[in-house]
């Protein structure tokens, strides 16, 4: 069961991402890549953004079962492109039969939700790849 973090546990990982030099690693990072697509014509604000997004989820940390969801979405993606039975090719086909009616329309609320957070993320990393 997962715990609920206080301020405390927050101000602690704060602290250690500031002994571990979490930061300057992240702006030297972010300053090499923004050279780099400066040099290659691409848009510095684009680079910003996706080392952002990176550092939100490294900080707010992600949960295994969501990273692997990602995945399955980003060989959807990359396999198929977008298609338009997305939702029922990613759904537990094993776990949906055992819900009720309610509980059915729940989870394609669920699925499609993370889904579209899913995509957008495929799509923002994709092109951050094209651009670099």
């Amino acid at each position: 069961m997962d715990r609920v973090k206080t301020l405390k546990d927050y101000a602690k990982e704060a602290k250690k991402r500031l002994k571990s030099s979490f930061w300057q690693e992240y702006k030297s990072k972010v300053d090499n890549e923004t050279k780099k697509a400066e040099e290659n014509g691409t848009s510095k604000s684009k680079v910003i953004e996706y080392y952002q997004s990176k550092a939100a989820v490294s900080i707010r940390g992600i949960k295994a079962e969501d990273e692997e969801f990602y995945q399955r979405v980003k060989n959807l993606l990359d396999t198929y492109g977008d298609v338009s039975d997305a939702l029922g090719r990613l759904t537990d086909h094993e776990e949906f039969s055992k819900l009720s009616y309610d509980a059915k329309q729940r989870y394609m609320f669920e699925l499609s939700n993370k889904y579209r957070v899913a995509k957008e993320r495929y799509y923002r990393e994709k092109s951050y790849e094209k651009s670099v």
